[in-house]
């Protein structure tokens, strides 16, 4: 497994973020996101859906659990790949994310969580 580099994503929350594993006091949140990749080759319109696992530590993951986020709330994600070097069953490499910071729209309210 290693750490890749840096994304940002504009996304949809794809499940209900749980808390994971709790050690000596660190939470770990993990849930999935849903990213839309749109494209138009040759005139023609494709979109195509990524799905991830999101991993929040620490107090990011103690704001995300706090912030009653629901299943196609829109949310924005800053954070590093996980790449462990499996492939899913169609060929593509199986990545994760470590949050670094979440913005979250709710309610006409923006807020934002991220690691101190």
């Amino acid at each position: 497994m290693k750490l890749g580099g840096h994304v940002e994503f504009e996304c949809k929350v794809g499940s209900v973020p749980e808390l994971a594993n709790e050690m000596c006091g660190h939470k770990l949140v993990r849930f999935l996101i849903a990213v839309i990749d749109r494209r138009i080759n040759n005139n023609r319109y494709s979109q195509q859906t990524h799905w991830y696992t999101v991993n929040a530590l620490g107090d990011t993951a103690e704001m995300i659990l706090e912030s009653d986020l629901r299943i196609c709330d829109n949310i924005n994600i800053s954070g590093r790949w996980i790449i462990d070097g499996t492939h899913d069953m169609y060929g593509n490499e199986v990545c994760e994310i470590i949050a670094e910071s979440v913005s979250v729209a709710k309610d006409g309210c923006v807020r934002s969580y991220e690691v101190a």
